[in-house]
């Protein structure tokens, strides 16, 4: 059966490898069999190459990542604001870019992707981001020592989810990004919960997360299906 797998928000760090695991269970219980797979950002804690490297932990899951590529399954990754620096690394590694807000014809519907649907609440988040996306920003953070950067970073990741905001049962059409007046579907990461709502004649999915609630979407020719990961049915090894 052809179907295409929605995810996001892994959040894997080196200190929580049960993480990790339990997503690369899927990735070779449910991605192996599916023609694409979407990753819609923050897949990693603090996605960050210093001098060409990663956080060594990392390594095992981009490599079953790049494994599904090889094996030609078309994997998409679209950056999130915990991994904003790993779309050019992983691109190498065989993975396709997708940028926020593009829009892609799956199954013969428009859809467009984000990494939260929301714009940036306050003046404060808007400055951080474009501080984390300035690449003279950028460069000078590369020059840190290796570890000091990777703890430094964790620990303002750390900061970073603790102040998340839920996505608001009432919102204004004012609040959302901008959306493709050809879009059927808008698909999210970011939110941290599994959420499916029609708002003006479009479907809108939130994907969830993978530390706790372990959600992804499920889109077939026939349609859409948020669904949990079993992960007390772990056979992996």
């Amino acid at each position: 059966m052809k179907r295409v797998l929605f995810a996001s928000d892994l959040h894997a760090r080196p200190d929580k490898p049960e993480r990790e695991e339990i997503f690369k269970c899927f990735l070779k219980k449910e991605a192996l069999s599916c023609d694409k797979l979407y990753l819609l950002g923050d897949l990693f804690e603090f996605g960050f190459v210093f001098r060409g490297r990663v956080l060594p932990a990392y390594e095992p899951l981009i490599e079953e990542i790049a494994e599904l590529t090889r094996k030609g399954i078309k994997v998409f990754f679209l950056a999130g604001n915990h991994d904003l620096w790993m779309a050019e690394y992983l691109r190498k590694r065989g993975l396709r870019i997708v940028h926020d807000g593009e829009v892609h014809e799956v199954f013969g519907r428009r859809v467009q992707l984000f990494h939260g649907l929301l714009r940036e609440p306050d003046s404060l988040s808007r400055l951080t981001a474009r501080i984390m996306q300035n690449p003279t920003s950028v460069w000078l953070y590369s020059l840190l020592p290796y570890r000091l950067g990777f703890s430094l970073a964790l620990e303002a990741a750390h900061l970073s989810r603790e102040r998340h905001v839920r996505f608001p049962s009432v919102f204004y059409s004012s609040s959302l990004k901008p959306i493709n007046p050809s879009t059927q579907i808008v698909i999210s990461g970011h939110h941290h919960e599994p959420l499916r709502f029609a708002y003006r004649n479009r479907e809108f999915y939130s994907l969830g997360e993978w530390f706790s609630r372990f959600t992804y979407l499920e889109m077939t020719p026939s349609g859409l299906e948020l669904k949990a990961f079993r992960v007390d049915a772990l056979l992996c090894k």
